[in-house]
């Protein structure tokens, strides 16, 4: 591959620019689906006073609707095409436990520093991310941040997510298999040594690079899975905000997290459900996009993120990983033998990160991990507590 068609002059893996190209048929028949998809009835459930508490509402839903009908993609397509560094590259994988091989094309966003110290940094998003468009407002504020350091950021769509290869269809693929993909994707750039990020997802995956690999040096996460039945945590004090804020993890535990037991039980039955109407997507997504964030996106992001899913048609290849992430626990407070944790073939026992660990507690995480329980997952050497933040131009609000 000629350098001059992307920058990354030590690549040994094909690297190739990307634009994203939907056409105006495309829209036109999405639009004609959300045109023909009916709301169905007013119900006790979906009045507004309920929202949030049984689903989204009837009120939201007519105005996401309303909304999508006027919305126009193709402006958007253009904006991204012209803001965002865009690029393909082809990984390729073998599975450990069956020898098959598969090939990633893996889309992904550089912002590469001309600092030749600058650290590559990989961004890792969850579910129900739109892959790498997420992550991309933190490309200016990492930059201004004080004191922060030169930086090659890589933020790239997971395997199943937006304009990434799905997982195979004749092997069994989840987070091994996803942090496979993004360990090829970064030493096949040429990078030597890594760092990652992650939050929900990113964070399982940003353990296993640490764990697994030698060139993963550092990770920072807004996410810790734990379970408050550790050993580790028996003895140690939580103070109120800490109390506090667990309360709410058992009310979402509780009350709002069906939809994972239905992604990891029944993820076909759902992908055939929302891959069949853009309002099914939008009620699905939507509440999501409600509930979790800070503050509620603006309307067009919204439109954005489902409007993706649904030209991709990758809601049904996004959800795999829940058959993993709520079955399998590996011990975050144990650390992983190393002979296992460098055999590929053989799952982790523990995840405990002995190198550098960072760790931002957000107010509002859903699984808002005290940092006195996430200092017994891994060497901390730095930790944020941060406040809610108002920023219209970023879709998590504080990411």
């Amino acid at each position: 591959m000629s350098s001059t068609t992307h920058p990354f002059k030590n690549a040994t893996i094909a690297v190739s620019p990307f634009r994203l190209s939907h056409t105006q048929q495309e829209v036109d028949d999405m639009k004609t689906l959300i045109k023909l998809s009916p709301l169905g009835p007013d119900t006790y459930e979906n009045a507004a006073e309920r929202e949030e508490k049984m689903g989204i509402s009837m009120k939201s839903m007519k105005e996401i609707r309303d909304s999508w009908l006027e919305y126009d993609f193709l402006k958007q397509q253009d904006q991204l095409n012209a803001e965002l560094k865009q690029y393909t590259a082809q990984v390729e994988d073998s599975d450990p436990k069956t020898g098959k091989k598969h090939t990633f094309d893996v889309h992904f966003v550089a912002d590469l520093s001309e600092d030749e110290k600058a650290i590559p940094l990989v961004l890792l998003h969850g579910w129900p991310g739109m892959g790498l468009f997420e992550l991309t407002p933190m490309i200016e504020a990492l930059k201004k941040a004080d004191g922060a350091p030169s930086l090659h950021l890589i933020i790239m769509s997971l395997p199943g997510y937006m304009y990434s290869s799905a997982p195979p269809l004749d092997a069994e693929f989840g987070i091994e298999g996803m942090a496979r993909v993004v360990h090829g994707l970064m030493t096949g750039l040429g990078f030597k040594e890594y760092a990652a990020q992650g939050g929900d997802l990113g964070a399982f995956i940003s353990r296993l690079l640490a764990c697994r690999y030698d060139e993963c040096k550092a990770i920072h996460v807004n996410f810790v899975p734990v379970r408050d039945s550790l050993p580790a945590f028996k003895d140690l004090e939580l103070n109120e905000k800490d109390q506090a804020r667990l309360q709410r993890l058992k009310v979402f535990n509780g009350k709002g997290s069906g939809y994972a037991i239905e992604h990891a039980t029944r993820p076909s039955t759902i992908a055939f459900c929302l891959a069949s109407s853009p309002i099914a997507l939008a009620a699905w997504i939507g509440e999501k996009l409600h509930e979790w964030t800070d503050k509620t996106p603006t309307m067009p992001i919204i439109l954005q993120w489902l409007s993706l899913y649904w030209l991709t048609q990758t809601f049904p290849t996004s959800i795999y990983p829940y058959r993993h992430t709520q079955t399998d626990h590996p011990d975050p407070t144990t650390p992983p033998d190393e002979a296992t944790a460098r055999d590929l073939s053989k799952p982790m026992k523990g995840t405990y990160v002995r190198k550098p660990m960072g760790y931002s507690l957000f107010e509002y995480e859903l699984m808002p991990t005290p940092r006195a329980w996430a200092e017994k997952t891994g060497n901390m050497i730095t930790f944020a507590e941060h406040e809610f933040v108002s920023n219209a131009s970023c879709p998590l609000g504080a990411l």
